[in-house]
Formats: structure tokens, sequence, C-alpha cells
């Protein structure tokens, strides 16, 4: 029974890594976060302070922000396999981006726009297009983020998004 629970984990862990390399489908992102990534490999970090890291679960977000109408959240993203946007060398990646709610349905109130959409590191604006009801200090959406190469895997992330 252990080693069928043990080859059970492995298949679905190779499962979440192959979903790594393609676009953006309807499921809330596995994980982006920093602290999940091994030393040496490339992975999305927050150029500065990470924002609202009290309520922010580091398991499934690299980062957190919070947004309410005429107020966006704007940060900058990079990758780098060392950890830090401020050293390095950043090879340039292909940005594309959705908002979803926590069961991985497309949200349409709250937009996502990166700037440049080819780059690194990159400028990420999450506004609300209309009011949304608070969520008391808790993530209630993600920023699906999913970076690609010129050749190689993709890579993603997911920004968590309160409201208020």
């Amino acid at each position: 029974m252990r080693l069928f629970t043990s080859a059970l984990a492995s298949a679905v862990a190779i499962g979440v890594l192959a979903g790594c390399s393609g676009g953006l489908g309807n499921s809330v992102p596995s994980t982006g976060a920093q602290s999940l990534s091994p030393a040496g490999r490339p992975a999305l970090h927050m150029v500065g302070v990470s924002k609202d890291t009290a309520s922010c679960p580091t398991a499934k977000y690299f980062t957190c922000v919070t947004v309410s109408k005429g107020s966006p959240a704007s940060i900058e993203v990079c990758i780098s396999s060392s950890g830090s946007c401020s050293s390095g060398s950043f090879p340039p990646y292909s940005w594309k981006q959705k908002i979803v709610t926590l069961k991985g349905k497309k949200f349409k109130s709250i937009v996502g726009a990166i700037k440049p959409k080819t780059g690194n590191p990159i400028t990420d604006t999450i506004t609300e297009k209309k009011k949304v009801k608070s969520s008391k200090g808790k993530v209630k959406y993600a920023q699906d983020i999913v970076a690609c190469p010129t050749s190689g895997s993709c890579l993603d992330g997911a920004v968590g998004i309160v409201t208020q």
C-alpha cells in the first residue's frame, strides 16, 4: 500500500510539472511560490518587498496584492534562478496572464495587464474594472501568469488577489 501511495504521488507530481509547458488553462495555478523553487532553477519573483504577506498563502502564490475600484496594484516581476531581480542574467520571456476565481473560472471584473509582453522584468498591473465585493483580507481571486522563453519550457506562477 505504501509503495502504491508513493507511486501515485509521483505520478501526480509529474502531471503537475508537465502542465507547466503550455498556456492558460481553467484551473487555479499550482504554485509559483519562491519557497518551492529549488535553488538554481528559474522561478517568478517580485521585485522588492512582497505585499500583503500576512494573508498570502506562499505555497500557492509568489506574492499577493490588494485592489479596489480606483486603486490598482502594480508590481514588477522577473524570472530569476538566483532568487534576486537585481543581479544576474535575465533572458526575455513572452508573458500571458488571466484572472480567475479560486475555482479556476475566468473572472472579468478584475483585469490584469503585463507590459511589455516580451521582456524580463515586466510590470504587472491588476485593476478592478467594476466594484467587487470585499474579500475581507482573504485571497479570493488569482492572476495566473505564464512566461515562455524563446526555447524551452514555460514557467507559471500566481499572484493572490485580495479585494477591498
